[in-house]
Formats: structure tokens, C-alpha cells, sequence
């Protein structure tokens, strides 16, 4: 397997890690909002590139995959605005 079969995934990757970092040194909302707009950015990269350049991203049809990634999108988006981190006392 070669990477450029991989395609833009190896782009979104990189932004999951970043977002995954940030939450790991403690900055929760920032790494989830990272998150929800790296799987927005992927829901865009699959729009515009064709299947053959999209990578790993193609999954099932254009429509299908940009559905489901913006939803996801759209739901980590609101889970990380949702989160209540003030400490209990």
C-alpha cells in the first residue's frame, strides 16, 4: 500500500492528532473544536476531490460520505459547546 493511495486522509490525520494533542495537554474545548473542524475539513475535501483523489476518505457515495461527515461534524461541534468544565466543589 502506498501513500498516495491514502490520499487527503493523511491530511485529516494529522488534524485529529493535533486536535487529540491539545485535549491531552488540557485544553478541552479548543482540541474539540479542532476536532469537529478537521471532520468539517474532511467533509469539504471529499466534496471537491474526485473519488480518485480522495483517498481514504471514500467510503461510500460523494453524498453519503459529506452527509455523514458533516453530521458527525456538526455533533462533535455541539457536544464540545455543550461541555460543562467548571470544577465541582
Amino acid at each position: 500500500m502506498t501513500s498516495a493511495r491514502f490520499g487527503a486522509l493523511w491530511l485529516v490525520a494529522a488534524g485529529l492528532i493535533s486536535g487529540l494533542t491539545v485535549i491531552a495537554v488540557g485544553h478541552v474545548r479548543a482540541g474539540g473544536l479542532i476536532l469537529a473542524g478537521t471532520v468539517f475539513g474532511a467533509a469539504l475535501i471529499r466534496l471537491a476531490l474526485p473519488s480518485s483523489r480522495a483517498g481514504g476518505l471514500v467510503v461510500r457515495s460523494r453524498l453519503v460520505d459529506v452527509l455523514f461527515l458533516l453530521g458527525m461534524a456538526a455533533a462533535l461541534f455541539i457536544i464540545v459547546i455543550a461541555l460543562d468544565l467548571r470544577p465541582r466543589g
